[in-house]
Formats: C-alpha cells, sequence, structure tokens
C-alpha cells in the first residue's frame, strides 16, 4: 500500500484500504476439500484473492482502469497494509475454529466476521499514518493528479481523446497554444464548443506548427480545474533552434551536458489547493460575496503538505510583521536554466537547470482522489521559467502561496482595495494566514462563514533527483493555480530563466521570482542560503525575477509605428460578485460564437469584431470607480502579445503613437500569452489579428473569471466557418490519445471492506453448493 501511495497518490483511499479483509475462497475451497493447508499458505492463498478481487473491481468498477494499471495498483496494496490484514484475520480464524472450516456450522460464519473485523482493525494505524493528509473529492485525468504529460515534437499534430465521466460538463483549454487553423480546438464552452456532458466525449485535433516549449492543459468550465482537471504539456523544441543558455557553457561537452539535462527536465505543476471543492467555494461566494481569497495549501505535481503559522506570526497581521522588497511577477510560463535556481509569480510555468532539489511549499496536502475523467493532458504555460545550475546536492526549496485577492497584502491599501465594501480591521491573521474577507453581500459577515482551523499534515513531499554526472538540472514549472501569486526559490541556488510562455527569451539569471505574503517552509537549516522571508518576499540584496527584461530570445520585435485599432478596457469591480474587462459582465452564450451569428453571443455587448490582419493595441487600466484595486493575470487565447509597457495610475496618453519611448517599449518588448496587470495602474499589449478565430481574453483568477472578467475577441469572422468544415474533415496525425479513465466516488474504507466482504461471502457460498 505503501508503494501505491507513492506510485499512485491519486487512487481513493476505500481502493486503498479495501479489499484483503477476508478470509479468501480458495484457501476456503482447499479446507473443504479436506486440505489441510498451513497458516502461511492461508495468507498467501487470501493475498492472491485479493489482488485478484481488486483487479476486476478497478478494472470493471467505477474507476474503469485498463487491465495493466489495476493489476500495478492492486500489486502496490499488498506490500504492508494487505499482510497485516491478512494475518490478523487468519490469527484470528485459527484462534477461533483450529482451522478447521465447517461451512455449514454458524459458529464459522461469526468466527469469520470477527476475523475480517480484526482485519480491517489491524491495518488502521498504519493506513492513518500513511493517509495523514485531508481527504476531499477530486476529479482527476486518467486518476491521475496532475494529468499524464503529454510530451510531442515541435511540428507534431496532437489529437486527443476525451471522455468526460464525470457527473458534471467540463472541456480542456490547451492553455498558451494558438490553435492556427482549429479555432474550435480551443476548450471553451460558449465560445469554441459547446461543452462536454457527463458520460459525453469529445476529439481535440490540432496542429502544432512551429509552437514549441512548455504548457499546460486544464477545463475551462466552471472552476473545475481548482478540483484538478490539469496537466503538464511540452512541445520540445528542434534540435536546429538556438538555446539561449549556450552563451553559459565553458565548452562543447558542458553545453552537451546542458541539452541533455533540457531534455531530461522534470515537469511540475505548482498551485493552490483548498480543502472545500469549487462547486461548495462557488455556492458560498455567489452566496455571500465573501471573495475566497484564501486557501489551505500548495500542492507539487498534487504532493505537499499543510504547515500553519505559529500564533506570534498571525497575530503580526498582514505582513507577519516582516518587509516586503520583492518584485511583482505575474502569470507567466517561464523555463529556465539556472546556476542555482528559483521563480514564482501568479501563475507560472518553469524550466530550469539545477542541481537536484526538494520541493517543499508553504503549505501544501496530500489529498486522496474521487472523481476522474479522460482526458489525456492538461496544461497551463502561466509563466515558464528556466535555470541552469551546476550540480551539487540537494537542493531545498521554499515556495509561498499568496492571496491574489488582496494581490500584496502587505502593501495593501485598505481604502482603496475596499471601495464600497463593509471592510474588517486589518488585525490578526485567520488560522490559515489569511486577512479576512474584506466584502459581504447585505445581510452576511464574517459569522456567515465557515469557522476556519488550520491542522498540520505530514503528507510526502516532491522530491527531484539530479544527475550530479550532467552538472546541470532543469526544471519545467507551471504555476497551475486558481488565485495565488506564488514564490519559489531554491535555498542556497539562482537560476537563469531562458524561457516565458513557452519560448526562448533572454538569459536571465534570479535567485527568486514574484514574492508575496504567505507562510514558507524552508529545508534549509542555514539562514544565509535562504532567500525568501516567511512573509514570501525577498531577502534584501536577492535578485528576482524582472518579467520586463524576458526579450524574445529571436529578436521577435512588434510592428512599428501606430497601431489600426486600440482599445481601451476599464478593469472593474462593478458589485460583490461582478467583474467587467470592459463595462459589461461576461455571460457565457448558450451556442458558440465560433458558430457565427447563429450564436447569442456574436452580438453581445462582451464580443469584439476586429478587422484581420491589423495590428491592435489593448490599453488596460484599473477603473478609478472599481470596488478593488487589485491587480489582475489577464490572458488572451489564440495569441500570444507584446507586453509593451506598464505602470501605476492612469495611461497619460491617448495612444500607443503618442507616449515617449521612457514608457513604451516598441524595441524589444517580452513576447508573452499572460501579462499582470498591476494593482492602481495600467498594461498596454500589442498583437496581430492573424489567428481567424474567437478568442476570450480575462483574468485568470478562476472566481474573477466566473463572476463575469472576460470578453471575446472575434477576428477574420468570414472565415471561421470554412476552417470550421475543413477541421471536421481532417482526420489529422495521432501523436497522443487519452484513454482508460474514469469515475471513482470517495466511498470511505468501511464500504469497501463490505464490498469485498460480501463478494468473498458469495464465494464461500459457491463452496457450500460445490461441496
Amino acid at each position: 500500500m505503501w508503494f501505491l501511495q507513492s506510485s499512485y497518490p491519486a487512487l481513493p483511499v476505500s481502493i486503498v484500504m479495501g479489499s484483503s479483509s477476508t478470509v479468501s475462497f480458495p484457501s476456503t475451497l482447499t479446507n473443504t476439500l479436506s486440505i489441510n493447508p498451513s497458516l502461511p499458505a492461508l495468507v498467501t492463498a487470501g493475498l492472491a484473492t485479493s489482488l485478484a478481487i481488486e483487479t476486476v473491481l478497478l478494472r470493471w468498477g467505477p474507476d474503469r482502469m485498463s487491465w495493466r494499471l489495476a493489476g500495478q495498483t492492486a500489486w502496490g496494496m499488498s506490500l504492508v497494509s494487505m499482510l497485516a490484514m491478512e494475518m490478523a484475520e487468519n490469527v484470528v480464524d485459527f484462534y477461533l475454529t483450529g482451522g478447521v472450516v465447517v461451512i455449514h456450522d454458524v459458529r464459522f460464519w461469526m468466527a469469520g466476521m470477527v476475523s475480517m473485523t480484526a482485519g480491517f482493525l489491524a491495518a488502521l494505524p498504519y493506513n492513518y499514518v500513511r493517509l495523514h493528509g485531508f481527504m476531499r473529492e477530486v476529479y482527476l485525468i486518467n486518476g491521475q493528479k496532475p494529468g499524464p504529460l503529454i510530451d510531442i515534437d515541435e511540428g507534431d499534430e496532437l489529437e486527443v481523446s476525451v471522455k468526460n465521466d464525470l457527473p458534471v460538463e467540463s472541456t480542456i483549454h490547451w492553455h498558451g497554444l494558438l490553435q492556427r487553423g482549429t479555432p474550435n480546438m480551443d476548450g471553451v464552452p460558449g465560445v469554441t464548443q459547446e461543452p462536454i456532458p457527463p458520460n459525453g466525449s469529445f476529439t481535440y485535433r490540432f496542429a502544432t506548427g512551429d509552437e514549441y516549449g512548455f504548457y499546460w492543459y486544464h477545463s475551462h468550465f466552471r472552476a473545475y480545474y481548482n478540483d484538478a482537471i490539469r496537466g503538464p504539456l511540452m512541445i520540445r523544441p528542434s534540435a536546429g533552434r538556438s538555446r539561449p543558455f549556450e552563451t553559459l557553457a565553458a565548452s562543447s561537452d558542458e553545453l552537451a551536458k546542458m541539452l541533455q539535462a533540457e531534455r531530461n527536465a522534470s515537469s511540475i505543476l505548482l498551485n493552490d489547493w483548498t480543502h472545500a471543492s469549487s462547486d461548495e467555494i462557488y455556492e458560498q461566494y455567489f452566496r455571500t460575496g465573501a471573495f475566497p481569497h484564501c486557501v489551505d495549501s500548495i500542492l507539487a505535481n498534487g504532493q505537499g503538505r499543510v504547515n500553519c503559522l505559529p500564533e506570534s506570526v498571525l497575530e503580526a497581521g498582514p505582513g507577519l510583521g516582516l518587509g516586503s522588497s520583492s518584485s511583482d511577477m505575474s502569470s507567466m510560463d517561464m523555463p529556465g536554466m539556472g546556476k542555482r535556481a528559483d521563480g514564482g509569480d501568479r501563475s507560472m510555468s518553469m524550466d530550469a537547470m539545477m542541481p537536484g532539489m526538494s520541493m517543499a511549499d508553504s503549505s501544501s496536502t496530500e489529498m486522496p482522489e474521487a472523481e476522474q475523467m479522460t482526458p489525456t493532458s492538461d496544461t497551463m504555460s502561466m509563466g515558464s521559467m528556466t535555470g541552469m545550475d551546476p550540480m551539487s546536492s540537494t537542493m531545498p526549496t521554499s515556495m509561498t502561496d499568496s492571496m491574489p485577492a488582496m494581490d500584496s497584502m502587505s502593501d495593501m491599501d485598505p481604502a482603496s482595495t475596499m471601495g464600497h465594501g463593509s471592510m474588517p480591521s486589518m488585525g490578526p491573521l485567520s488560522p490559515r494566514g489569511c486577512s479576512p474577507p474584506m466584502m459581504f453581500k447585505p445581510g452576511f459577515d464574517a459569522n456567515s462563514l465557515p469557522p476556519e482551523s488550520c491542522v498540520n499534515t505530514t503528507s510526502p513531499l516532491l522530491t527531484i533527483p539530479a544527475d550530479s554526472e550532467l552538472g546541470w538540472l532543469a526544471i519545467n514549472l507551471v504555476n497551475s493555480g486558481a488565485v495565488s501569486m506564488l514564490s519559489v526559490s531554491v535555498d542556497a541556488h539562482s537560476m537563469f530563466v531562458y524561457a516565458a510562455d513557452g519560448l526562448f527569451t533572454s538569459l536571465q539569471e534570479a535567485k527568486m521570482g514574484a514574492a508575496s505574503p504567505s507562510n514558507t517552509t524552508a529545508i534549509n537549516d542555514d539562514p544565509a542560503s535562504i532567500w525568501m522571508l516567511t512573509n514570501g518576499s525577498a531577502k534584501a540584496d536577492t535578485s528576482t525575477l524582472d518579467p520586463a527584461s524576458l526579450a524574445p530570445h529571436d529578436g521577435n520585435i512588434p510592428p512599428p509605428g501606430a497601431a489600426d485599432v486600440t482599445k481601451r478596457f476599464q478593469i472593474n469591480q462593478t458589485d460583490i460578485v461582478t467583474w467587467v474587462v470592459d463595462r459589461y459582465p461576461y455571460v457565457e452564450p448558450s451556442v458558440p460564437i465560433v458558430y457565427g451569428n447563429s450564436s447569442d453571443g456574436w452580438a453581445a455587448n462582451t464580443t469584439h469584431h476586429l478587422p484581420s490582419n491589423a495590428t491592435v493595441d489593448i490599453v488596460m487600466e484599473i477603473a478609478e470607480e472599481s470596488m478593488d484595486m487589485m491587480g489582475h493575470p489577464m490572458h488572451l487565447h489564440g495569441h500570444k502579445f507584446w507586453v509593451l509597457g506598464s505602470g501605476s495610475g492612469r495611461f497619460q496618453h491617448a495612444s500607443v503613437a503618442e507616449a515617449p519611448s521612457s514608457v513604451i517599449n516598441l524595441k524589444n518588448p517580452p513576447y508573452r500569452d499572460t501579462t499582470e496587470l498591476p494593482a492602481s495602474g495600467w498594461t498596454v499589449i500589442r498583437y496581430v489579428t492573424d489567428n481567424p478565430g474567437a478568442w476570450l481574453f480575462h483574468c485568470h483568477v478562476q472566481w474573477h473569471l466566473v463572476s463575469g472578467m472576460a470578453l471575446v475577441l472575434v477576428e477574420g469572422g468570414d472565415q471561421i466557418q470554412s476552417l470550421l468544415r475543413a477541421s471536421d474533415l481532417s482526420s489529422g496525425s495521432v501523436n497522443a490519445t487519452s484513454s482508460d479513465a474514469g469515475s471513482s466516488r470517495l466511498f470511505g474504507p468501511l464500504s469497501a471492506e463490505l464490498a469485498i466482504g460480501l463478494c468473498t461471502m458469495l464465494g464461500l457460498a459457491v463452496a457450500a453448493v460445490l461441496s
């Protein structure tokens, strides 16, 4: 069972603990036939039967695993817990019956029930220690959390078959991929497709063209990717592409080692995590108006633990008694190679080369799973960094989780942040390390919320081994969370970031990425080698990543001069649970917008139609009348864009053409698919409408999106229908497919024991008939 939990953390606890608590049919049959087996023989027979029953249940039960995976899973359960169960059962059985099976004697059946109970209880202490985390229902892809890595090469076409075995609708969005020529494959319900209903299926088929880098995929329906519908996607760049880290190599031999480390890179999905499901949080948010900014933990590839802050730190308030000295990284995907590595941001993906490292997070839990889905992969590259680092030994890693609803709590101005909402005093933090909610609907206050608590857990942490012979370790890292900015640092190491949102960038060395307040777990006892403070900010003189300096490595620059179209969007919280990008809250159309004027969203006030092949500037500003002045990670589907500039206050110019070069960068701006709009500030982006389709533009804070903070940008509207017809007729080439997934409700260990017991009792009845 220990092997199973380590290798298959997504398996339901009921499956893990179940199946070996009964006397087996084979052992019973041998006794019925007057065979006198020894106790070891009975234990062996019991294990064999349990394995067989468990394999069948995993194959044909709610999980619907393949025979191979079902067999592997059943074997994993037999190491410790099943042995304890079988030993207890058979010892008790021998004590009560002397090993004599008399099927027609009621005392035999009573002894069997006692031995079943003993077997169940014998494994409880072990299972409690092993499973010491917080259990909740989750939605899984192929029984995994995160979903399986989709690993393809530049130029490949991808086909992913999705079967929805969930009780809810869903879709899969391929975060950061452009979907050129396939606008109906972007995975956005109401925009590019209808949602996949329960028991329904959908096949995503698209070419990746010249795209490369680390990305992620996730559900784009309601807030269900918060429930674990997410996974990594790697498009390996062609060997002919120049790498930014080539300049670090002192010799051709070292460059070869760097390239090998890049090929061996571990992919890590970081995410904030809550003990409540997204549906529970959704209901509470829209009922009370209390924004769900607080999370319970941070997970790295589904692993982590809760580390509660001490009372003295909670009493210190939002700053945790520490100063803040770090720059703000928004939602970004950054590959990076680093000589000592680290990076962070509200939603980021990072590739880095560095010494071996142990991922520890500020607060995270291990969670047994419950609901599963059949998507193949789910990748979100809201920021990726790559860093190279000479190998040394295992690198302790610190991660922090910030409350995005407050952007930077230690620097927050309550008056400007709150607007019209009712605001509690900025006193002590809650047990989970959060400031109290800022706004409520009329008739609700903090007493309307469930009581909050924090309990430490001891679940295992993610460990990434490093090959010291290579001298470098590469890591792909993405913040796939729902609300939190994340800071990541590797104690005693820094990193060379070489890619962002999948694409190679100019090389940048940093010890730490974004910073924001939260609780941090440091694994290194040497204070001099730890770069991050407990509140998530960087220590003095610690270099932090500057996203504005991540210029494209290939020299890709924006079209010069004035834009053909300029859009100004006033980002605004207009009501307690309403957020808008441009005056009107987005409502998901019932008919997808790519279907043209037959869609109820085609002419909606949140749909903007743009000319083809035009240079478009979007000026985003936090509206002066907004109830909350916080910043936002803004993500555009179907495009990457140049981030021309950002700042505080208002953008004081009528257009980009009128702004001075000190404000706007047209020479070497970053090229991203997500960027941070700073609190009480502005950001300007530029892109070219050369990809016909309907593309969602939205805040990637999950609760802002479901509150209306999105709009749709349509380009090449007269070409979309012909593209849809071509997409429907094309068979594509399959480079990755998905199958073998299912649904598994967390129904508890006792009911699993009962199910196995009934199966075995049925076997005994058959034996009685045969005898």
